[in-house]
């Protein structure tokens, strides 16, 4: 089983893992089971409609992680060399451009993770106090 890590800047919280946790409590369940699907799978077995694979060049080495809920959730990765994968930005998708923009930044954050690698960090689910 591959491990997820998550990017963690050491100045504040990690982005992606607040926003699965501010998620609604359905929505937020499935994201997580494609998360723990994700450890469990070799990369070329992901497939849409769940994962896509950018070809754009430039995007290459990034993919997108998709759930449907009230709202369109994504969460953008990427496979590390060791096999595990790392989980970059994740953002609610109302228009195309939202796509593009955490791209670009999930982008930044790879090119800081060169000279820190260190801000890569497992990611762990938070259990909720359910009654």
């Amino acid at each position: 089983m591959k491990h997820i890590k998550i990017y963690k800047p050491p100045d504040g919280p990690a982005q992606a893992a607040e926003f699965i946790e501010g998620l609604e409590p359905r929505l937020r369940d499935k994201v997580v089971r494609q998360i723990l699907y994700l450890s469990r799978t070799p990369l070329p077995e992901l497939k849409e409609p769940h994962y896509k694979h950018f070809s754009i060049e430039k995007y290459q080495s990034l993919y997108e992680l998709r759930e449907r809920g009230r709202a369109a959730v994504r969460i953008i990765f990427t496979p590390c060399p060791n096999g595990d994968y790392l989980l970059l930005h994740a953002f609610v998708k109302r228009q195309k451009r939202d796509t593009e923009k955490a791209l670009e930044h999930s982008l930044r954050l790879l090119a800081s993770l060169w000279n820190h690698p260190e801000y890569a960090v497992e990611y762990t689910v938070k259990e909720e106090n359910r009654k």
